[in-house]
């Protein structure tokens, strides 16, 4: 392989690698992390649409630390729709008498909070479309 061989084929690596790597979620969170006090009952999380043209749905829940549905916490509403531009908040309350185990006041519980964008559906039918949905997940300290 000669040198203008290899020009060519490190441009072309380059090219096709910078070109796609750009995505966004539509649903954003307003914060990377939630702090829960023992004494609080429930804290709030801000979401917002940056979707320049299309209302999204934002489906919320809860995990325990294993990845598993939990009945501590509760994320309402657990579905809601968010128009264009538009901020809402998600409400993590604490659920009381759940008949779950009591949770160590020694040491921080670890939960997480999940929101999951739900694009509109397409309005041409006629063509096939792929569509991306994100999830972010943002851990939940309890202290």
């Amino acid at each position: 392989m000669n040198n203008r061989q290899k020009a060519g084929l490190i441009a072309a690596l380059v090219t096709a690698l910078a070109g796609p790597g750009v995505s966004q979620a539509a649903i954003n969170v307003d914060r990377t992390r939630i702090i829960m006090s023992s004494d609080a009952k429930a804290v709030s999380v801000g979401l917002s649409n940056e979707s320049p043209d299309a209302p999204y749905l934002a489906q919320s829940w809860m995990e325990d630390s294993q990845g598993k549905a939990t009945n501590v916490l509760m994320a309402l509403p657990p579905l809601q729709r968010i128009d264009v531009g538009k901020k809402s908040r998600v409400r993590i309350m604490r659920v009381q008498n759940s008949g779950a185990a009591p949770l160590p006041a020694d040491r921080e519980s670890l939960f997480y909070f999940n929101v999951r964008e739900i694009p509109p559906a397409p309005d041409d039918k006629s063509k096939n479309i792929l569509q991306l949905a994100t999830q972010s997940q943002l851990k939940l300290f309890l202290r």
